[in-house]
């Protein structure tokens, strides 16, 4: 499958995703953790222009080891920032799940970014969840090192990169234009 045309089922699925999701009563509590506080936005500086350069970054993964975004250029890359607090994050982990097992075996990788502060509990809910692709977290909430270089100011917000490492696509909130 081309590259274009893996870029473009993405974001459909992501469009496709908010348009059914404005019709969903909100997250049943009872999926999120316990005691977790919920902040959905932040104010933040200004995004990643389309087209540029994603910023790279380390952050250590769900097993404590360090991960470099640049050690996946020449993947397509789907980041997504979310939290187990937030609501619109867990509503959107089927879509997530469907876009991962569809295109896990192609040049594509799915990297979630998790502003969570406490890593037990995200480590858990990564688990029971099955989410099995990448994920990555520093426990600084909304001082995340790479929310704040990609301008994150709410979320989920998920970002696009080519295989040169370019942003391609941007969408916040999982609302479709």
């Amino acid at each position: 499958m081309s590259y274009t045309k893996l870029l473009l089922i993405i974001v459909a699925s992501i469009a496709l995703n908010a348009c059914l999701d404005d019709n969903k009563p909100d997250a049943d509590d009872s999926i999120l953790p316990k005691n977790q506080e919920v902040q959905e936005t932040v104010q933040t500086t200004t995004p990643v222009d389309i087209g540029s350069k994603a910023p790279d970054f380390t952050m250590n993964d769900i097993n404590g080891n360090p991960f470099t975004l640049s050690s996946l250029k020449g993947k397509v890359v789907m980041i997504d920032f979310w939290a187990t607090w937030c609501p619109p994050c867990v509503r959107s982990i089927p879509e997530a799940k469907s876009i991962w097992n569809a295109y896990k075996k192609q040049d594509f990788v799915l990297l979630g970014i998790s502003l969570d502060k406490d890593l037990a509990v995200w480590n858990s809910y990564v688990k029971e969840q099955n989410m099995n692709w990448t994920h990555v977290a520093d426990g600084l909430f909304w001082d995340n090192a790479a929310a704040i270089q990609y301008g994150v100011g709410a979320i989920p917000s998920v970002w696009v990169l080519d295989k040169e490492g370019r942003s391609e696509e941007h969408t916040s909130e999982l609302q479709s234009p």
